[in-house]
């Protein structure tokens, strides 16, 4: 079933991409096909995103701010909120991965913050390597 389905997508994206030719007789009659990539919008989207970066920039460092406070304090929930938000700026910090996957790890979450320590190493976060092993070293004790 799953081969039948990949199979009928990727048809589907053949006939779109070929412009939608269809050669009945001599002649090539040519059907009317809905531009898949709206440039208009990609460009109204990235020009969005460019006149708000000093919005986002702002937030993402009183989110983190707040995430850092809320770490010190032990107060795990807090701190994955604060990293959410933080993250959900578009800015990206492999300390802001390892402490949400440290938050997780103090609640028990381990697959969560097993999955945030792997965040945290690919955006260069070398704390979250020891973590990481350290986690899974005492799953294995268990």
């Amino acid at each position: 079933m799953k081969r039948k389905v990949i199979t009928l997508a990727l048809m589907c994206m053949m006939v779109l991409n070929s412009k939608a030719q269809f050669y009945g007789g001599e002649e090539a009659v040519r059907f009317p096909v809905a531009d898949l990539y709206d440039t208009g919008m990609m460009n109204m989207h990235l020009r969005a995103l460019a006149e708000t970066a000093s919005i986002r920039k702002e937030n993402y460092f009183r989110y983190s701010d707040m995430a850092v406070e809320a770490y010190r304090n032990h107060k795990w929930n807090y701190v994955i909120y604060y990293v959410n938000e933080a993250l959900a700026t578009y800015y990206y910090c492999g300390g802001l991965y390892y402490m949400r996957g440290y938050a997780y790890e103090q609640l028990g979450n381990r697959r969560a913050a097993k999955k945030d320590y792997k965040l945290a190493i690919k955006n260069n976060c070398p704390e979250a390597a020891q973590a990481l092993a350290s986690l899974k070293a005492r799953k294995r004790s268990k």
